[in-house]
């Protein structure tokens, strides 16, 4: 390994994203001098490089509004209209302003390793373009969103699910434009672990086979994210903890940094699998859409057990039913500046984080508008207050509920019926006042389904049986009326499993099992399944017997799960947690592990880490496939080849050799394959000579099949579907968001050490292709040209005629030229500067806002035509320098020909010379 340079900062913000940004920025503000690291090639996270370019809940104040309004503006230049934000827009105000502010970037940088001294966080080692860095830093704040450096620094997470350890869906999103808008398909591709680099790898693909289905359907895209729309990684334990009853009572905390609204935004549609809180949440009350505000404390911010280190994002600490809500993308924003704030304020006052006046912290927040002066002073949430009726206004909570019952009661039948369940059910009080129990018995038979359904939800939230008979015969009569009409609300039928549940009642067991004989749907099978798992251990043995008959003919009745539907009504198999569920249940009626585990037989080997996570969580008793280890750096896998890089010559090689029967890995850097076409838009193509063969004309015939080449030009979003056939036609495996640190020799092979979010892991080669000892990150041609897409409701016609022109900036000459897209509507803006230029340029999203407003002027660009996206990164090293080739032709048009007979050549047996 060489040797790492060495810096100093005041504060470091590692993960570039939602809340890091605004993190960045706001200490800057506040006159730290700030480092900010990014693993993607441009700022923004999700809004700018997860395709979610919408709020969506979230509450508004502080530097948010200042960015909101400089997106506008440049959004007005860059034209069209746009659904919700303009991502493109928001992307070049933030490097702006880190610019304006004085922060030193590093784009396509990833933390591999925390320094510590005793118990403090005292800076990082990282991986960038040009190398490694040793980062030391006052003050780490972690905007990673999953909490990554505080786990590499040891410091406690909880992860996923209580059940299975799973998360949320994650999305990843296609943009195009959608009814005159520049806009996306906001969509769901599955599940994830985000800390096994190897389900990271599946989950990209998996989503690009979405998009191929959205091509099917006669959609075309500009582009696709270049990160997951991951939802949900691991939360801190912290000094403070929101809980559910400070989320749905809005108590206030004395050390409140922002607020938050939203709803409990779980994506996952097998709602029997989740907490007791959200099944009667989200199921059985309907509440799924329903909004809800709360306090963030400044120690949820703070992990448990670590110094100098602050966390800003999703990973705050909060219940983890609560994490379905308090990740908006407006309240991240709030945090992040919260968090840069009080790193400021700890460097300039020299307070420790812990010791930090919160007052103090309160009030500059005030004054920058994150917060409002008048919650400081209040005494009373505003979620559970009753607007009509009787009790409005009044301040009521579980404390005072039950002398109110009557009264309650009687907003079983109304839509604030939630707020009456909530506060009596809650009640201590109630729950031991037995003319209160006899109130809601009698309230089982009087009024509206919904109202009498509402009673019964109150006496099992306060643990009385009197609902039981009632529950039963809504089970027989299969009761379809519901709660609400969001398709999360299971009917009444479903529901009373669950309060049955709740209430620890055997009595539905013979009703669960015969609910099983007629084979439920995958949902209603989670709650089936999770009723008879809570009442288990109260069996005897002629119920177990009953249950474990029925589970298993369910089981034997294959296709299990089939019907399950994502977000967007896209079909994804739930029987793999059916399957998993069903063994741990049978594990416990009958005392036998491993009986009627079927499919649940291989899950400790699959590929998907989210399955493997499940199996240690509910077979304990099975290999949970968790990876070999040398030392304490995990060992990812053993191959007999690597190949390092993802741009064409390395996609060739590594399907070439797949061809030749050897086990290759290729290791990428981001997100995408054939990197020239898919990140930068080096779209020229006009095919090979007959000296090409084998996997090359294997390419060409994916490329057509995809309809990803019409002779003359690639569509680069086409090319990466073809691209990723022709490697797993190839057998040939991907790691994605991966980069080499070093190559260490062992016997018999190489191990190279890489370095991903989550910190490093060895991949063991016989043969690595590729600068494994370096960065291995290509550099940015020099000079520079970056691309952008343009848009248009009609065709660009002899504008774009490949032609450059000069252009005058910042007293620098660059070169400018629209040439013509894969479609008729699209083209491509191209943007040159040159050496002399390069550090003002940096990547060039800068000069697109100047250079869009200049063709504007000159008439180049009409007033219907919009800027839609920008490439992820400039032109590969080598091309830029290369205006003509021979003959007078330009060189990128030969470039992608080039790539592949060079990798056509790396792949060669004589070259790879086996005997050595």
């Amino acid at each position: 390994m060489g040797q790492s340079k060495s810096f100093r900062t005041e504060v470091l913000v590692v993960g570039g994203g939602t809340a890091g940004c605004v993190a960045a920025i706001a200490a800057a503000e506040e006159g730290a001098k700030v480092i900010l690291i990014e693993n993607d090639t441009a700022l923004g996270g999700v809004a700018t490089r997860g395709g979610i370019h919408r709020y969506y809940y979230g509450s508004p104040g502080g530097l948010q509004e200042e960015i909101d309004r400089r997106t506008a503006e440049a959004a007005a230049v860059f034209g069209g209209k746009t659904k919700g934000f303009h991502p493109d827009a928001k992307r070049v105000v933030l490097a702006a302003l880190c610019r304006e502010k004085g922060i030193e970037v590093y784009l396509n940088s990833v933390v591999y390793e925390v320094i510590k001294e005793a118990e403090n966080v005292a800076g990082v080692r990282v991986l960038t373009p040009d190398g490694q860095l040793e980062i030391h830093a006052q003050v780490t704040i972690d905007s990673t969103g999953n909490a990554h450096l505080v786990r590499m620094a040891g410091g406690r997470l909880r992860y996923g699910r209580g059940l299975d350890g799973v998360y949320h869906n994650y999305s990843f999103i296609p943009r195009r434009v959608l009814d005159g808008e520049i806009g996306y398909d906001n969509l769901d591709a599955g599940w994830v672990d985000p800390y096994d680099p190897w389900d990271v790898s599946r989950a990209f693909i998996r989503g690009r086979e979405w998009v191929r289905e959205g091509y099917a359907q006669g959609a075309h895209y500009f582009a696709v994210s270049s990160m997951l729309g991951v939802r949900e990684g691991g939360l801190i334990e912290g000094d403070a903890t929101i809980t559910l009853e400070d989320y749905i009572e809005d108590r206030p905390s004395p050390e409140v940094i922002c607020r938050s609204y939203s709803h409990l935004d779980n994506h996952g549609f097998d709602t029997g699998n989740e907490s007791e809180f959200s099944q009667l949440w989200i199921a059985v009350m309907g509440l799924f859409v329903k909004g809800l505000w709360c306090d963030i404390p400044y120690g949820a911010l703070l992990p448990g057990g670590i110094g100098n280190v602050l966390v800003a994002g999703r990973a705050l600490s909060v219940d983890r039913d609560v994490g379905m809500g308090v990740r908006m993308q407006k309240d991240m924003h709030k945090v992040g500046e919260a968090a840069g704030v009080a790193s400021a304020m700890s460097i300039r006052t020299g307070s420790a984080q812990r010791e930090l006046d919160r007052s103090g912290l309160q009030k500059r927040l005030v004054e920058r508008g994150v917060l409002e002066a008048e919650e400081l002073q209040r005494a009373h949430g505003r979620n559970l207050r009753l607007k009509r009726g009787g009790l409005a206004g009044a301040e009521l909570g579980k404390e005072n509920a039950a002398s109110h019952a009557e009264q309650l009661a009687h907003y079983f039948g109304t839509d604030e019926r939630w707020k009456a369940v909530w506060l009596l059910g809650s009640s201590a009080e109630a729950a031991q006042d037995r003319q209160i129990a006899v109130l809601l018995e009698s309230k089982l038979y009087e009024g509206t389904p919904e109202a009498r359904f509402c009673a019964a939800i109150t006496l099992a939230m306060l643990g009385r049986e009197e609902a039981i008979p009632y529950l039963l015969e809504r089970i027989t009569a299969k009761d379809m009326n519901k709660l609400s009409n969001h398709p999360k609300c299971v009917p009444f039928w479903i529901a009373s499993f669950v309060l049955l549940r709740m209430l620890k009642s055997t009595a539905g067991v013979g009703q669960a099992a015969a609910a099983f004989k007629e084979q439920p749907g995958a949902v209603h099978s989670t709650f089936l399944l999770d009723y008879l798992s809570a009442v288990c251990p109260m069996l005897s043995a002629g119920e177990r017997a009953e249950a474990a008959g029925a589970v298993e003919a369910w089981l034997s009745s294959g296709e299990l799960g089939m019907d399950y539907r994502m977000h967007g009504d896209r079909p994804e198999s739930l029987g793999w947690s059916l399957e998993l569920r069903a063994a741990a249940l049978l594990a416990k009626l009958t005392g036998e592990q491993g009986r009627g585990i079927g499919g649940a037989a291989g899950a400790a080997a699959d590929p998907r880490g989210y399955v493997r996570n499940a199996v240690a969580r509910l077979l304990p008793w099975s290999e949970a496939g968790m990876p070999v280890k040398e030392g304490a750096v995990p060992l990812l896998g053993e191959f007999d080849i690597a190949v390092i890089g993802a741009g064409t010559a390395e996609v060739i090689c590594a399907a070439a050799l797949g061809r030749q029967g050897r086990k290759v890995v290729l290791i990428a850097d981001g997100s995408a394959l054939m990197t020239e076409v898919t990140r930068s838009r080096v779209t020229y193509f006009k095919g090979l000579d007959e000296s090409a063969g084998g996997v090359a004309y294997e390419l060409i015939d994916l490329l057509r099949q995809e309809g990803a080449w019409n002779g003359e030009q690639l569509e680069p979003v086409l090319v990466q579907l073809a691209a990723d056939r022709l490697l797993q036609n190839a057998g040939v495996s991907v790691m994605y968001e991966a980069r080499c640190l070093e190559e260490k020799k062992a016997v018999g092979r190489s191990l190279i050490e890489v370095a991903y979010k989550n910190g490093k892991g060895l991949v063991a080669a016989g043969r690595i292709i590729g600068q494994a000892d370096r960065a291995g990150v290509k550099g940015q041609a020099v000079p520079g040209t970056l691309t952008a897409v343009l848009i248009s409701s009609g065709s660009f016609g002899q504008t774009a005629d490949c032609s450059w022109m000069e252009w005058n900036h910042g007293g620098k000459r660059l070169s400018l030229r629209l040439r013509p897209g894969y479609y008729p509507e699209e083209a491509y803006l191209d943007v040159r500067w040159p050496l002399e230029f390069a550090e003002l340029a940096g990547t060039g999203e800068l000069l697109m806002l100047p250079a869009v407003e200049k063709l504007r002027n000159l008439g180049v660009i009409s007033d219907g035509a919009a800027l839609a996206y920008i490439a992820d990164e400039p032109w590969p090293e080598g091309l830029s320098d290369r205006l003509e080739a021979a003959g007078g032709e330009k060189a990128e048009q030969f470039w992608i020909a080039r790539q592949i007979a060079a990798g056509l050549t790396a792949a060669a047996p004589e070259r790879l010379d086996w005997q050595k």
